[in-house]
């Protein structure tokens, strides 16, 4: 269990663990359907995973990883990010986040139907995530 007035946050992926058991005051994700804000004492759930930053802050603190689909279960104070990707900031090469944004963008303009473009929007906006992670906004 968490401290008091804490969350502890865990964030992994089917390759790794990138953050474990993290105490913190609160967390902020992406759900599928919008922005989460979590703090103790949250109402448990189970929500899908978006694309976006998974901010958490402790003592005025922020930091940040980068993830791309999957879930989040809230219990007790206890929020864990099962997440299909995600990128910590030492892990992120902008510059390749960079051109991953740009050729996204060229492939928006050749794609067919509803479904690639919900994937070159999803790759446009983990490049972005990144991008924001690593240059720490």
């Amino acid at each position: 269990m968490s401290e008091a007035g804490h969350l502890s946050l865990t964030v992994v992926t089917p390759e790794r663990s990138v953050v474990e058991r993290v105490a913190c005051d609160s967390v902020s994700l992406p759900g599928e359907l919008g922005e989460l804000g979590i703090l103790p004492g949250h109402t448990p759930l189970v929500a899908l995973l978006g694309v976006g930053r998974v901010v958490w802050t402790d003592g005025g603190k922020k930091t940040a990883v980068a993830v791309r689909g999957g879930f989040v279960e809230v219990a007790g104070d206890a929020v864990r990010v099962l997440a299909d990707l995600a990128a910590e900031k030492d892990a992120i090469d902008v510059a390749v986040a960079r051109e991953a944004r740009s050729a996204g963008d060229v492939r928006r303009l050749a794609v067919v139907g509803q479904e690639q473009l919900d994937a070159v929007n999803a790759d446009i906006a983990f490049a972005e995530a990144k991008i924001a992670v690593a240059e720490g906004s």
